[in-house]
Parts: C-alpha cells; structure tokens; sequence
C-alpha cells in the first residue's frame, strides 16, 4: 500500500493527510518518550550506584574514625 492509497482509505482529500500526518507526529512522540524514558532509567540506576558507593565510602571513613578514637582513648586511660 502506498502513501497516497492510506491517504485515499481514511477519507482522502486534506483531512486524509491530516489524519496520516498526525499518526506520524504522534509515532515519532512515541517513540522519542521511549527513548527518553530509557534514558532517565540509566540515570537514576547511575544515581543509585553512585549513592551506593558514597554511603559505603562514608561507612569506610566512619568505621575508621572510631576505632582511631578507641585506640586514642586506651592510650590515654593507660597513661594515667
């Protein structure tokens, strides 16, 4: 089926093309929000890892601080 036998099968004339054109417009919206949407996804996947990663970087660090100031605190107590 070719362009202008479409056009001709939903009403032909100027509302026939408005008609294809406007299926077209609306596919091609489709399919950009598709894209889009995949696009988002990988961001906030990104975003988790990311956050991920900080908070067990942050947990690291926190971890690492307290037993310098246990080890601190008992040369202290053992120098009295």
């Amino acid at each position: 089926m070719t362009l202008a036998d479409f056009i001709a099968e939903v009403g032909g004339g100027l509302a026939g093309v408005v008609i294809v054109v406007q299926g077209w417009a609306n596919w091609i919206q489709y399919k950009r929000n598709g894209e889009l949407q995949d696009k988002m996804l990988a961001m906030a996947e990104a975003m988790i890892r990311e956050s991920r990663d900080l908070v067990t970087d942050t947990n690291k660090t926190t971890s690492a601080n307290t037993e310098i100031m246990g080890r601190a605190v008992r040369l202290l107590e053992d120098r009295r």
